[in-house]
């Protein structure tokens, strides 16, 4: 077929843009992914923190932690709990949480020693209300906490709580995570120790956890 004497082809140093044009184009669309991706990452990393246990007289009006004392236990005389109570606090962006832990014989008993949680909203209009309150043993592993803060996840502004319990069959992690008005049970994890697992590329054994279960 003959060629159209109208239809010319395109310039070289038209080409030449063209394909650098293209590739331009190409690279900003893999940068974009990348970076958005890493962002996405870096949003969703969960890190937890230890507790930073504190004498609450420090913290905490004396008045306050009499009427904590007062309205979970029949103590005849309260003051001697406030002298052994301790509390952590965990920031969120909504307002504090401040656990307290009694660390008072009194308030233990077979079902394990009693831990209170109070909410100081960052809102200085709202006053500060009960979200938490369990009785946890406080026997744990060693180098094991018993209490952690996911500090990368919150929910409703407050971080959730990692609990660790003994059990017969292994160590249990308890998840607890605030729903807007109080701490719920959110996960429960079951972790055995075993023995004698190969390890990864290593070429020998080592004791490891094995999560077995997940409610």
């Amino acid at each position: 077929m003959p060629k159209n004497p109208d239809v010319r082809n395109p310039p070289a140093w038209l080409n030449r843009l063209g394909y650098w044009f293209r590739l331009g184009l190409i690279l900003f669309s893999v940068i974009t992914l990348l970076l958005g991706t890493a962002a996405c990452s870096s949003s969703q990393k969960t890190t937890t923190t230890p507790p930073s246990w504190q004498p609450a007289a420090q913290i905490t009006p004396k008045e306050t932690l009499l009427q904590i004392v007062s309205s979970h236990s029949s103590l005849s005389d309260p003051e001697t709990a406030i002298k052994t109570m301790r509390v952590w606090q965990v920031n969120g962006t909504k307002g504090r949480l401040n656990l307290y832990n009694f660390n008072h014989p009194s308030l233990c008993g077979q079902m394990g020693c009693l831990y209170v949680g109070y909410l100081i909203p960052n809102n200085k209009s709202q006053l500060p209300t009960e979200v938490f309150a369990t009785y946890l043993n406080p026997n744990v592993p060693p180098k094991i906490p018993l209490f952690q803060a996911e500090t990368g996840a919150t929910q409703d502004g407050i971080p959730c709580l990692l609990v660790s319990q003994q059990a017969s069959e292994g160590r249990r992690q308890l998840k607890f995570c605030y729903n807007g008005s109080t701490y719920k049970l959110a996960d429960s994890q079951l972790f055995r120790e075993g023995k004698g697992i190969q390890g990864r590329g290593d070429g020998g054994t080592r004791n490891v956890q094995t999560r077995i279960e997940v409610k």
